[in-house]
């Protein structure tokens, strides 16, 4: 063999052994030997897969496997661990709980702490719930809360602009819009006065409506009504935490307020039955129930389980539409924060509005004396009423009810129509023909405070009786403790003994929040002086606690707080079971009664929490007018009764002009 020959195969050769010495160099690289490894191993894995915040039971899961018949027989005497407790949590040793996205192994341990069974687990995360939602008039975009644990969407309009041509009409209907319409800030709210000017629009028809952020479906609904005697406020009270505690959609109802809500005169009946009413803004909560009722299940709502509430003002309204026969079906359970039965003939209606109309002539400069321009309207020609009427400004009607000194007057007002509402008014609670359903009702022990300090006349007695010296404060802590208790039996008492008549009516249950009148909890100045304010309750539920700097600094402090929270989250939780099924209570909570008409019977729940503890309990305290009123003729000098009844209490909803002349 010539050497060129031999060469070539000793070149061959090599390159044969370094092919087959690379292939195999590279099989057992670190590379190669971890996928092998790997590829191993996962053909070897029985695992299975959970949802981030869910649960499974780990029986279930064994039964399930493809284990081996006798590894799944010897499963139930194992202790069960995590290898990664904070991606895969074990509870009880007999489920798993998916904490965070992410795969670890979950391991069964015999007696003799030998691994028996390895199951691989895959936690995947939650799919995200969509912020663009349907309705029947174009999507709506919400936004989530600063949180993250809620979604929110501000300003879905349920009603046409009430401006223009459909002042003074029932709600219209609104138009469609493309694309997706952005529901992501909050809205201005309907008109009301401001100063000598006004605040709003009238456009004002809209819902906000609050959720957790979940893919939940079905749950209970509740519609919310603000106060602020029907001639302020807005729906933009932030409800998102309470919705996600009590898990629940939470709608609030922006609705017309003042004499573009309230309005009832026969110059201005010329068109449907219902919008003779002049009952406006009933109108609205009704088309809002409507739109609940229809659009709802969109956002995850139940629209078969809806609770109609409100507070103050709000409370009100929600009771007269217990009464409404146009709001018959619309909702199933009502509660109801600091709000009495009040409702006006359209006698009294007329007689109101045209003393307000001719205030708005003098105002003009057409009259000298209200006297003279009343006595021109109520012999003018309707037609002439009419014309009157629309040619009010906008800041002109807005002026027309505007609160004074927080009076809680009785007007604007629902009137009692016929239609909208009952001739008889509450009246025709006795013969069962009225809205039947479940109601939590109750009021703040001393929510005469908010408006005390606000009342003027508290503090200008000398203009009042020439020369008679008051003790201001001590005259002022006398009208807060009885004006306070008048307010919250007509609030309870009064409504629940009314309602509770009707041997048909569904389960009442009363209560009274007195949470800021223990010296103890807070301090002695904020006990008597503030104490349990207006909205106390309706705070504590949302989780917002007023501190009332103005007042007291340093009540709301870490000395209560744990007190506090508990009290927030006992009241939540019977929040959140009324709104499943009518019924507050369950077994880890203090039993809940229901009213009873009975003298002896603990009918009355007080909510109330010392420094670190809820102190909550039943009662068969009563508050009757009539002995409050006795008491306070036995107590007060001649000339604190007279101020309280004469000059406080004047034109308040809750205090009828015949019931104060009973001890004049």
């Amino acid at each position: 063999m010539n050497m060129n020959k031999r060469i070539k195969r000793i070149c061959v050769i090599i390159l044969i052994l370094s092919l087959f010495l690379g292939s195999t160099i590279g099989l057992h690289s670190p590379a190669a030997a971890s996928l092998e490894a790997a590829t191993v191993k996962k053909a070897r894995k029985i695992g299975f897969t959970v949802k981030k915040g869910k649960t499974k039971n780990i029986k279930y899961i064994i039964k399930n496997s493809s284990l081996k018949e006798k590894k799944k027989k010897n499963s139930a005497a194992l202790t069960w661990k995590s290898d990664s407790p904070k991606t895969v949590k074990v509870i009880k040793n007999e489920r798993i709980r998916g904490m965070k996205a992410g795969k670890t192994y979950i391991r069964g341990y015999n007696k003799k702490n030998k691994n028996v069974i390895s199951l691989y687990v895959t936690v995947q995360p939650p799919s995200k719930p969509k912020l663009i939602r349907s309705t029947s008039n174009g999507k709506v975009k919400g936004t989530k809360n600063s949180a993250g644990t809620a979604m929110i969407w501000y300003g879905i309009p349920y009603g046409a602009d009430t401006g223009g041509g459909n002042r003074w009409r029932a709600p219209q209907p609104v138009e469609a819009w493309s694309g997706v319409k952005k529901a992501v800030t909050k809205r201005k709210g309907a008109i009301k006065a401001s100063g000598n000017s006004y605040t709003g629009t009238e456009d004002c028809l809209y819902v906000n409506v609050y959720r957790p952020y979940s893919k939940e479906k079905e749950l209970p609904v509740m519609v919310y009504l603000h106060g602020g005697s029907n001639n302020s406020g807005t729906a933009n009270t932030d409800f998102s935490g309470l919705a996600v505690k009590t898990d629940c959609v939470i709608v609030t109802v922006s609705f017309r307020l003042g004499a573009f809500g309230f309005l009832n005169h026969p110059a201005l009946q010329n068109g449907t039955m219902e919008e003779n009413s002049g009952n406006f803004a009933l109108l609205d909560i009704r088309q809002a129930l409507c739109w609940v009722r229809d659009e709802i299940g969109n956002f995850g709502g139940d629209a078969g389980n809806v609770t109609l509430s409100g507070f103050s003002a709000g409370a009100r309204d929600t009771l007269m539409c217990m009464i409404s026969p146009v709001m018959q079906g619309l909702f199933h359970k009502a509660v109801i924060l600091s709000g009495g039965m009040t409702v006006s003939t359209p006698k009294e209606g007329k007689s109101s509005v045209e003393k307000k109309l001719a205030a708005v002539l003098v105002e003009r400069g057409l009259y000298a004396k209200k006297s003279e321009a009343l006595s021109y309207i109520q012999s003018a020609p309707s037609s002439t009423v009419r014309e009157l009427f629309y040619s009010l400004s906008t800041k002109e009607i807005a002026q027309m009810y505007k609160t004074f000194n927080l009076r809680m007057d009785k007007f604007p007002q629902g009137f009692t129509d016929g239609v909208v509402l009952p001739k008889e008014g509450f009246s025709v609670i006795s013969r069962g023909t009225y809205n039947r359903v479940p109601v939590i009702l109750g009021s703040d022990a001393t929510e005469f405070s908010s408006f005390a300090w606000r009342d003027d006349s508290f503090f200008s007695y000398d203009t009042i009786f020439d020369t008679m010296v008051f003790d201001t404060m001590n005259l002022l802590g006398k009208g807060i403790k009885y004006v306070s208790q008048l307010q919250s039996a007509y609030n309870v008492e009064k409504t629940a003994e009314a309602l509770s008549r009707d041997a048909g009516h569904e389960a009442i249950y009363a209560f009274r929040f007195r949470w800021g009148t223990n010296a103890s909890v807070t301090d002695s100045f904020y006990s008597q002086y503030v104490g349990a304010y207006h909205g106390a309750s309706r705070d504590f539920l949302r989780g917002v606690y007023t501190n009332n700097k103005e007042y007291s600094p340093d009540v709301i402090s870490l000395k209560n707080k744990k007190g506090r929270q508990a009290l927030t989250t006992q009241m939540r939780r019977y929040i959140k079971n009324f709104l499943r099924d009518g019924n507050p209570n369950d077994a880890s909570l203090t039993r809940w009664n229901v009213w009873r008409n009975r003298e002896s019977s603990k009918k009355i729940m007080n909510f109330n929490a010392g420094k670190r503890k809820v102190t909550s309990k039943m009662t068969a305290e009563k508050y009757d007018q009539n002995m409050i009123l006795y008491a306070m003729y036995k107590n007060l000098t001649t000339q604190e009764f007279a101020f309280l009844t004469n000059t406080v209490l004047e034109g308040r909803y809750f205090m009828p002009a015949a019931f104060l002349g009973l001890y004049k």
